[in-house]
């Protein structure tokens, strides 16, 4: 977790413009294509290239004619863009599709004051409630009025957000408690109100995360993550 992005904002922003998971026509966010993911590249009429590739590590895949890609952080469009791209020197007309085949990186993680803090499958869509339910529900200390959403900024930075999700939220029915959760999410419930978003980022994303060997590849300027 490491790299040149800055975070800084005073006061979490809350749950809104965030995708709702309950939405009818709501469009969610591309998927990213992450570490772990296994792509099928498939060639219209050179067959003889099709592909079948695990993302690294650190994120690139390998192929015939153009060797290292980078693949993490792209869509499978965006890709496919790249691929054709650079392939077009090599191969006439290229004419191919990034199928994604298992998603490794479809999961959030859940914890502070919570039953079992965990890594959570996304299968189906799930809610911020839902995950938290997933990992055993929430302790008696929980601020559930100030529940932390780590999600991943354009540049991977990132972006802190805090939700209410106390029974009169759901009783009311705020977006704060259908907020559809992304691949790489954080949900974190705290057991006091959290205010410095630059201090929950060092505590929970930098210390709490790495300790635990969980790592959803945020980039953090640990310099700037001071009061």
């Amino acid at each position: 977790m490491s790299g040149c992005t800055t975070v800084y904002v005073a006061e979490l922003p809350g749950a809104e413009g965030l995708p709702l998971g309950d939405t009818p026509g709501a469009l969610l966010p591309a998927y990213r294509l992450q570490p772990g993911d296994d792509l099928d590249v498939k060639f219209a009429y050179t067959s003889e290239l099709n592909e079948s590739q695990k993302i690294r590590p650190d994120g690139f895949i390998t192929l015939q004619l153009i060797d290292d890609v980078k693949a993490a952080g792209l869509t499978p469009l965006e890709l496919d863009a790249d691929l054709t791209q650079r392939l077009s020197a090599k191969v006439k007309n290229p004419t191919l599709s990034v199928i994604v085949r298992s998603f490794a990186g479809h999961r959030a993680y859940v914890g502070g004051e919570v039953g079992t803090p965990q890594v959570v499958p996304l299968d189906g869509g799930i809610t911020a409630l839902q995950a938290i339910q997933r990992a055993g529900g929430q302790r008696a200390a929980a601020q559930m009025e100030s529940v932390i959403l780590i999600r991943k900024g354009p540049e991977g930075q990132p972006m802190p957000y805090r939700l209410n999700l106390t029974e009169d939220a759901l009783a009311e029915g705020k977006p704060d408690t259908r907020v559809a959760l992304m691949p790489s999410d954080v949900i974190y419930l705290p057991r006091t109100r959290v205010a410095n978003a630059n201090r929950f980022v060092q505590q929970y994303i930098t210390d709490l995360l790495l300790l635990r060997g969980v790592n959803f590849g945020f980039n953090v300027n640990q310099e700037h993550l001071k009061d």
